[in-house]
């Protein structure tokens, strides 16, 4: 399927008028008239798509968080306000991380740099390795949402795109770093609703759907 990409839009910026003297021949009895002619210049410039200068975090691995221990700079212990994580610490029949991704999550974080908030699940057995996040990130338009979301998924590799996410949302799924154990192959899903781009990661090198699963059960809340 084709990934939409946005355009570059040409606009005139301006337009220089140059009046331009031409002098012609003189004598001592009477000066020769001096001629004009007006030239219009138009200078055209392009104007880049909205979130087309945005770069995408440089892709690394998420350390494992076992029991006890203090989470990273930049998480904090917390309830996901997306999605509930299920077995073993919030049972639920409802959609949730556990189910989803098929690992029993110990322990959630809210991710406090994104905005909105994120969530990260860890595995609830060693070596408590992280097996899903949820990452949001607002911008300044539907337009700068969506082409951040193709540039997130470009950094990856294996791109495909999924229409109607849920309806009137589309989606990329990508390869991408994440839980460490697979490289640069565990699969991401990225997809735009509005002005907001939410990216998901799975620790799953197996399968695509997944993510796009977690996807689908999160993005009526953006």
């Amino acid at each position: 399927m084709t990934i939409r990409r946005g355009r570059t839009v040409g606009r005139a910026v301006g337009a220089a008028t140059l009046v331009l003297a031409v002098a012609g021949c003189t004598s001592a009895a009477k000066p020769a008239p001096t001629r004009e002619r007006t030239v219009t210049s138009t200078v055209t410039a392009t104007r880049s798509p909205e979130g087309a200068d945005y770069r995408p975090p440089k892709a690394s691995n998420v350390a494992p968080l076992p029991p006890g221990s203090k989470a990273p700079k930049g998480e904090k212990e917390g309830r996901c306000p997306y999605i509930r994580a299920g077995l073993n610490i919030d049972p639920t029949s409802a959609a949730n991380v556990a189910d989803i991704e098929g690992n029993r999550v110990g322990r959630t974080t809210l991710l406090t740099d994104q905005k909105p908030i994120g969530c990260r699940f860890y595995f609830a057995n060693p070596p408590y390795d992280v097996t899903a996040d949820i990452r949001p990130l607002t911008f300044t338009s539907a337009a700068a949402a969506f082409n951040a979301m193709v540039l997130t998924a470009r950094a990856g590799t294996s791109e495909y795109t999924q229409r109607n996410v849920v309806r009137g949302v589309t989606g990329i799924g990508y390869r991408t770093k994440f839980g460490g154990e697979h490289g640069a192959r565990d699969w991401a899903f990225a997809f735009a609703t509005g002005k907001v781009m939410v990216v998901v990661h799975t620790e799953r090198a197996d399968t695509s759907r997944n993510a796009l699963y977690l996807a689908q059960a999160i993005a009526g809340k953006f």
